[in-house]
């Protein structure tokens, strides 16, 4: 019996197909596997960038509502809470450079207000930095100048000012408004600007300010105010809401003044004849007063008999003041004093102005008056010059009698104004109403409770 050899499994089942399609099936499993391969790669990518976007947009969400949150602790006095959600937002939100210089600019004011200038400073001085053509850097550059003058840096504060506001003017001695009179650094201040002011002045007082010594004056105080003044800019008052206040009610009055002006200035037109008549219907308000000049000894009444007896025998009034008054003010003038006195005045000190008239009345001068007995002191008085009544004629009151025409002229057509506008306005008074304590009920109001 034959033994059977050894056969493998190729050669018991033999690959019957034809060759080429035995390497066309190996070549598409190749292919099939490096597709998978690929597939598996763009599904990685894919899934790891979904995980960056999600992260990246929850944080920029996450930013805005850190603002929304600064904004909202802002707007409940919050400042300090509200600055430390702006510095986390700026830390964390990728913003452009001129957003960026907004919320400095935040941050700086907020510091400001919270009283911590040094801090305010920090953010100040970003914002130009950040963005060097931002609409904020007039107002970020007198922050940093208030920031400054509030932490004590004078001098830091007034360059800064002077580089923000200084104009080019070297070398230049005279302006369009005349001859400088004082310079403040680079700023200066003209003959006209003084003249104009002095211009804007009550009469009485524009006369005062003629005399050379008061004009310099006038001078010495304009540029102490101008000085004052630049202080208040540097520490912003010009913002402070009780100041706008005052400006805006300063403006309002002035408003309302070039309204009546223009109103009635047609009205108050006057003419000779209505100065005339004027004149002769108030002519006893228009003229000089009856006045005494005088010398004064006020002396202790004890020295009473002494000075009298020293008087009538001829010795001077005046050397006996300088020795014997009490009044310091006068002793050494020999008692003189350079007022007139008219009727109820008492330059004297005594406090008793109708005495005083009674005592001087019907004496000539010369005479030395009774004595006036104050608090065991005693006061005489010689007469050194005596004014007689008299009447001003129209020459000389005119300017007196226009200002009072004038004025009366103008109250009656400012009441006229007034009278005309309410009646074509829908207005309502209710003066019953003043001086009711805030809250209280008014009796023709019902209860709306």
């Amino acid at each position: 019996m034959t033994r059977a050899t050894g056969t493998s499994g190729s050669e018991r089942f033999p690959d019957k197909r034809p060759a080429y399609l035995r390497r066309n099936f190996y070549l598409l499993c190749a292919c099939l596997t490096i597709l998978v391969l690929i597939a598996a790669g763009l599904a990685t990518l894919l899934v790891l960038d979904h995980r960056n976007t999600s992260a990246g947009g929850k944080a920029g969400i996450f930013s805005e509502a850190r603002r929304e949150l600064a904004g909202k602790l802002l707007s409940a006095g919050l400042r300090g809470k509200a600055i430390e959600q702006y510095e986390l937002y700026l830390s964390e939100a990728e913003l452009p450079a001129d957003r960026r210089a907004k919320i400095a600019y935040t941050l700086g004011t907020l510091c400001m207000e919270e009283g911590d200038y040094e801090d305010a400073l920090s953010w100040l001085y970003q914002v130009e930095m950040l963005d060097p053509k931002t609409e904020l850097a007039p107002e970020a550059g007198s922050k940093i100048v208030a920031c400054l003058e509030r932490l004590g840096r004078f001098a830091q504060a007034q360059y800064s000012l002077d580089a923000r506001s200084s104009l080019d003017k070297q070398g230049r001695d005279e302006f369009q408004g005349g001859e400088v009179v004082a310079r403040i650094g680079d700023d200066v201040i003209t003959l006209g600007e003084i003249d104009e002011a002095i211009d804007a002045m009550p009469e009485w007082m524009r006369t005062a300010a003629e005399d050379p010594a008061q004009k310099r004056a006038f001078l010495e105080q304009y540029v102490a105010e101008e000085l004052l003044h630049k202080k208040a800019k540097r520490l912003e008052l010009d913002k402070d809401p009780s100041v706008r206040k005052q400006s805006e009610r300063a403006m309002r009055q002035l408003m309302i003044q070039k309204v009546l002006e223009d109103e009635i200035k047609d009205k108050v037109k006057i003419s000779v004849d209505d100065l005339d008549l004027y004149y002769r219907a108030n002519r006893n308000r228009y003229g000089e007063k009856e006045a005494f000049k005088i010398r004064m000894m006020k002396i202790d009444t004890d020295q009473l008999p002494d000075i009298q007896k020293a008087l009538a025998e001829g010795q001077d009034f005046a050397g006996l003041a300088r020795m014997h008054s009490l009044d310091e003010r006068t002793s050494d003038k020999g008692g003189e004093i350079d007022d007139w006195i008219e009727e109820g005045l008492d330059p004297t000190g005594m406090g008793d102005p109708g005495g005083l008239w009674q005592a001087l009345v019907n004496h000539v001068e010369g005479d030395v008056t009774d004595p006036i007995e104050v608090d065991r002191e005693s006061y005489l008085f010689q007469i050194t010059s005596h004014r007689p009544p008299r009447a001003f004629s129209l020459e000389e009151a005119k300017k007196q009698v226009e200002a009072d025409l004038t004025r009366e002229r103008v109250e009656k057509a400012y009441r006229e104004l007034v009278q005309q506008a309410l009646k074509v306005s829908e207005v309502k008074l209710f003066p019953e109403r003043l001086g009711k304590s805030a809250g209280r009920q008014a009796p023709d109001e019902p209860n709306k409770d």
